[in-house]
């Protein structure tokens, strides 16, 4: 009744009101009308094919418009708010070191005003309540999406079985290597036994930090295992060779977001990283 009204007394005719709210003239006079009943006043008169405001009316139009305008000018504030806030992104150190950042000048090349923010971590968070935006997981075979989240998948990537030349060039079998684990052990042994070797023969270099497995492997300490996408920029310049064990899995890596409304700077970072993977 009230946006009938504000139409009507800007328009200056029913019709015309009706034309702005997408509506029939008959049903904006309607609403008008239920509003003087409403308040029991008398708001607008015909004039011809317009109307005026009687001095109620004018009251109203005034208190209506600076109403809406404060209205306006909150829900513009809040839009622009949220054209500033960062994009927050969880994801693994590896694909956050390797594969993200290097191609991140690229993104604000093509979106200079929306600020991302990585948070590298190995640990999987609820990303509503703790505030993220997204996310990009490696998931193994029979994923799900789980309640409230929406998966786009990204790419597949094999799980390689990796070492520094020198230590491929020791001439030592890899079930005599030492292998380097890091804190999701019972997955990457896991893996290392689908290749044929035990793992309750390996020696050990458990670092307990996913941020030094990638270097430990690289200084020769010891092989291990990763997905091609991480390691491909240390195979293709030889800081890592590939060691010839078969059995490995892939697995695809995805982008999670909440389910429900999301702002646009959301969506575009959503749609550059399903370019680069």
């Amino acid at each position: 009744m009230l946006r009938a009204f504000d139409a009507t007394a800007r328009q200056g005719s029913f019709a015309a009101a009706g034309r702005v709210l997408n509506v029939t003239h008959a049903a904006v006079t309607q609403q008008v009308r239920a509003l003087e009943g409403e308040l029991g006043l008398s708001l607008v008169r015909r004039a011809g094919r317009t109307v005026a405001l009687t001095e109620a009316g004018a009251e109203l139009a005034r208190a209506l418009d600076e109403g809406f305008g404060t209205v306006a000018a909150g829900i513009a504030a809040l839009r622009a708010a949220e054209a500033r806030r960062v994009v927050r992104v969880t994801t693994t150190t590896f694909i956050a070191e390797t594969h993200v950042m290097p191609r991140l000048p690229d993104f604000w090349a093509r979106h200079p005003g929306i600020e991302v923010a990585l948070s590298p971590s190995p640990s999987r968070v609820e990303l509503a309540r703790d505030g993220f935006d997204m996310a990009i997981r490696a998931l193994s075979d029979g994923w799900v999406e789980a309640p409230g989240e929406e998966i786009r998948p990204l790419c597949r990537s094999r799980v390689l079985a990796i070492c520094a030349p020198s230590l491929a060039a020791s001439g030592l079998h890899p079930q005599d290597m030492p292998w380097v684990i890091g804190i999701d052990r019972h997955w990457e042994l896991a893996q290392v036994a689908g290749t044929g070797l035990d793992p309750a023969r390996l020696r050990r270099v458990e670092l307990g930090s996913p941020h030094l497995e990638l270097s430990a492997c690289r200084q020769g300490l010891g092989a291990g295992t990763a997905t091609e996408i991480i390691c491909r920029a240390d195979l293709e310049a030889g800081r890592l060779v590939e060691l010839p064990l078969t059995g490995l899995p892939s697995v695809t890596y995805a982008l999670v977001l909440p389910r429900g409304p999301r702002r646009a700077a959301v969506e575009a970072f959503a749609h550059w990283l399903a370019t680069i993977f």
